[in-house]
């Protein structure tokens, strides 16, 4: 029994995320849910009371997925340049095993999703490993390791660089008739070219 409900509940956070994520919260509906998971409405809401608990509890499950990783990325050992590039590598990598996070954020974020915003800062493990890369930057300017350059504005160029294609895939792929199973290796390719932009333009030789 135990093992039934928990099946359920799985199915039913899978299909409410694919829902969420393709409509937005406002265009859900808690019955196509129910629908599209072959379960009638009242056993969702013995789960999830209302759509409200439901979101939340798909905007928590896709984060508690993600933000560790990114953090463990950026509090990453090794030199400043390895730090780099795994994080570079992080962001990718991830974003491939989930690429529908990046559009499904901004989305929500533009409607200013109150209960989105909410999530996002109950899972803020990843600032300590952010600050502490932004003083790693820092370090490298006063040492005279990289042209001056301000630390948050680094780091935005960083994530803006590894997450902007995975937003811009629907247009990117059709404008340049890209296939979209070739996309897969121009991401792996771009590892590289983002670091090798990255390190060219700041790095004192």
């Amino acid at each position: 029994m135990v093992k039934l409900e928990k099946d359920s509940e799985k199915l039913i956070l899978k299909v409410a995320q694919k829902h969420f994520v393709s409509k937005g919260y406002v265009a859900t509906r808690t019955q196509d849910i129910a629908d599209d998971a072959g379960i009638n409405k009242a056993l969702l809401h013995y789960y999830y009371r209302n759509k409200e608990k439901l979101y939340k509890a798909v905007i928590s499950k896709a984060f508690g997925e993600v933000m560790p990783i990114f953090a463990s990325a950026f509090a990453s050992n090794g030199t400043f340049w390895d730090k780099i590039k795994k994080i570079i590598n992080t962001y990718i990598d991830t974003l491939r095993s989930h690429p529908e996070l990046p559009i499904f954020i901004m989305t929500e974020l533009s409607q200013n999703n109150v209960s989105l915003i909410e999530e996002l800062k109950k899972h803020s493990a990843i600032q300590p490993s952010i600050q502490q890369f932004l003083k790693d930057i820092e370090t490298e300017v006063a040492t005279g390791n990289i042209r001056e350059i301000s630390s948050p504005q680094l780091v935005l160029n960083i994530i803006g660089m590894s997450v902007f294609p995975f937003m811009a895939k629907p247009i990117f792929t059709k404008l340049f008739e890209i296939p979209s199973e070739a996309f897969g290796a121009l991401m792996e390719e771009r590892k590289q070219t983002i670091y090798n932009f990255i390190r060219n333009a700041i790095e004192v030789k």
